[in-house]
């Protein structure tokens, strides 16, 4: 007779099933560890007498996760026979497990205080990788020697068996602080712990902190104190557009400061109650240890006034943040803010380090209710081992997609060193040359509808679909291939007030009065380049700090009330029409319509516009099924409205992988 407990987990990562079976390797317990593609199955004999004890311990090592469900046991006379995943050997990017988090803290560890600890369920890994496959010799730690310690555990810790990046503050990696004057280096226990201490006593009093993380340069601060941060974006403005608060074209750098396009770091539980409105989702995810950004309506009157409606959050992810955010809590405060930055940034105090690291790009997560996905990112996500049975390449957004081993790994380009391969798929926007006899340009909106058919095994089915990434396509496939039923009709920033005032009859009315009205955004709508997207134009016209899809999402949270207003987003043949759509805008302008109503009528136009077309192609092809792609689709209005309106073919989206543009280069596998 068999016990069986079964783990609900939603993803092909596998570092919490390699963490059970080390663990039960550790306290010597028999247990067969199985993973399957939405689950962890132990078996255990009914009859041992650890069974109890065993699974009680499991919540002290086991960290909460983005991916886990709830659990069930049972008792079976046979033992299960499923199909796991492959095994493999990527380097993690998550935040160290609580194993790995008690040595931090715990002052009699050789690992007090040192942030790069960590073992192979956890941590910050593939920052150090240099190329597969992954071991020691291929990291930029191969210059250090493991001491006596960690050689001994790396033989006899089953947590850190063989681990490539063992180390510890006697072998490992120095830090250092540097200010105007001084440079103080931490060389043991008590130096990495004053090291922390004074930087968090340095925020709170006011000062800004550059730090050298797993994931790049971060400049913190206490965002009550610089009431804002500098940030550098290339903007040239005049006397008047800067009384009035108005960006003008992009021409010269200078300085800009702004605290709201900061990311808000909260670095106690306590903090997220205090001073956001979240849902219990919300909370279990920006606390897992995969630790995503994520956008999250603000309740205090202090962080409303930083940040407006909403904000991105952050709950430290590596041990250099993880060690500063509890020194910031012992200087009295909840949460600091940081923007991510170069080596060359301003600030009162440095915290650096000489290892060399490869850094990814943070991940957003989006959440609705009980429906959750990646936005965009890199980190989390990849590298990720894929199955493909073709000798091919792909290339896209600095990610490639490259046989190892005769395993299929996504990761960063410059991880991979050459590689023979039959052809290479490469990015149609892409700059990246390969000199391949079959070098073949694809398109992103293809790429992206065929990630999300093979992550639930349509590949080969009739589908329709819609790719929403600044521009919208509404898409079909036909089993072989993916065609672009419904373009939209091109949009280019350039002359946009030639193309508006010509668009219809009256137009050129609308054009003479909104530069009355706003003649200083006519100014800057006038002088625009025409590589800037519907959303960048969109921002800018109502006069968004953030101008972008981000700022527009932002602005839409902010509104309370139910039912929008219809903006016009297509003028003939059911294409989308960008100059309609911000005539339509402009229009609203005029009639003094608050922003945040418009911008969330704007996302339930774009849901109402999509529920329309969609059943029409779905009848025309004959097919049930439905893709959408995009990250223009995390966005709470629209996507609420898209459950409305198209609920009940329950559309399909990527699961594993980034709803964004980080898909394609899986997607290209498969065109």
């Amino acid at each position: 007779m068999y016990f069986i407990f079964e783990i609900a987990f939603d993803s092909n990562k596998q570092y919490i099933a390699e963490l059970i079976r080390a663990y039960a390797t550790q306290k010597e317990m028999k247990v067969e560890v199985l993973q399957t593609t939405n689950k962890i199955i132990l078996t255990f004999n009914k009859d041992d007498e650890q069974l109890e004890s065993f699974l009680l311990s499991l919540d002290e090592i086991l960290p909460a996760s983005l991916f886990l469900g709830k659990g069930k046991h049972f008792f079976s006379d046979e033992n299960p026979s499923v199909e796991s995943i492959e095994k493999t050997n990527l380097p993690l990017n998550i935040a160290p497990c609580p194993t790995c988090q008690k040595e931090m803290f715990d002052v009699s560890s050789r690992r007090y205080y040192y942030p790069f600890t960590s073992c192979n369920h956890c941590g910050t890994q593939h920052p150090f990788l240099t190329k597969y496959p992954y071991k020691r010799a291929n990291t930029t730690m191969k210059f250090l020697v493991p001491c006596t310690d960690c050689e001994d555990e790396a033989k006899n810790n089953s947590l850190r068996k063989d681990y490539p990046l063992i180390s510890c503050i006697e072998c490992g990696i120095a830090i250092r602080m540097l200010d105007k004057e001084n440079e103080h280096l931490a060389l043991n226990k008590g130096d990495f712990r004053k090291l922390f201490e004074v930087s968090g006593r340095a925020i709170a009093s006011g000062k800004t902190v550059l730090m050298k993380t797993a994931h790049g340069y971060r400049k913190f601060f206490n965002p009550n104190r610089n009431s804002v941060s500098m940030r550098t974006l290339s903007f040239s403005l005049t006397p008047s557009e800067k009384n009035l608060n108005i960006k003008p074209s992009r021409k010269i750098n200078t300085t800009v400061e702004s605290t709201a396009l900061s990311t808000l770091l909260v670095v106690s539980a306590a903090g997220f109650n205090e001073h956001l409105m979240m849902v219990e989702q919300e909370f279990n995810a920006l606390l897992s240890i995969e630790r995503p950004l994520l956008r999250v309506a603000t309740k205090s009157d202090e962080i409303q006034r930083l940040y407006g409606s909403s904000a991105l959050v952050k709950y430290p992810d590596d041990g250099m943040t993880m060690l500063l955010a509890r020194e910031v809590i012992s200087a009295g405060l909840s949460y600091i803010a940081y923007f991510e930055c170069d080596a060359n940034e301003e600030a009162d105090f440095l915290v650096d380090f000489d290892m060399p690291i490869n850094p990814q790009k943070d991940t957003k997560l989006f959440i609705n209710q009980d429906t959750k996905f990646f936005v965009s990112g890199e980190r989390i996500v990849y590298p990720a081992q894929v199955q493909s049975n073709k000798n091919r390449v792909s290339v896209a957004h600095d990610l490639a997609c490259v046989k190892v081993d005769d395993k299929s790994i996504i990761d960063s380009l410059e991880i991979f060193d050459s590689v023979d391969t039959q052809e290479i798929y490469v990015l149609e926007s892409d700059d990246f040359e390969s000199g391949h006899s079959k070098e073949y340009r694809f398109e992103s909106y293809k790429a992206s509808m065929m990630s999300v058919l093979s992550e639930h095994y349509k590949v080969g089915q009739k589908a329709v679909g819609v790719h929403f990434d600044g521009t919208l396509n509404f898409l079909y496939y036909n089993g072989k291939a993916v065609i672009n039923a419904i373009p939209p009709i091109p949009f280019e920033s350039d002359n946009l007030w030639e193309k508006i005032s010509t668009l219809r009859d009256g137009s050129d009315r609308l054009v003479g009065n909104y530069k009355k009205k706003y003649p200083l955004i006519w100014e800057r709508l006038d002088n625009l380049g025409g590589d800037m997207d519907i959303f960048e134009v969109t921002a800018i016209t109502l006069g968004l700090e953030d101008e972008s899809f981000e700022g527009i999402s932002a602005e839409a949270l902010s509104f309370l009330g139910k039912g929008g207003l219809q903006i016009d987003t297509k003028v003939k043949d059911n294409r989308f029409d960008n100059y309609a759509f911000l005539t339509s805008i402009m229009s609203y302008q005029l009639g003094d319509v608050e922003n945040n109503f418009m911008c969330y009528s704007i996302y339930e136009s774009f849901g109402d516009y999509i529920g329309e077309i969609i059943p029409q192609l779905l009848e025309k092809v004959d097919t049930k099924v439905v893709v959408l792609s995009g990250a223009t689709f995390a966005n709470q209005s629209l996507y609420g409205r898209i459950q409305r309106t198209l609920g009940q073919f329950s559309p399909l989206m990527n699961k594993n992988f980034p709803i964004g543009k980080e898909n394609v280069v899986h997607g290209a596998l498969y065109l």
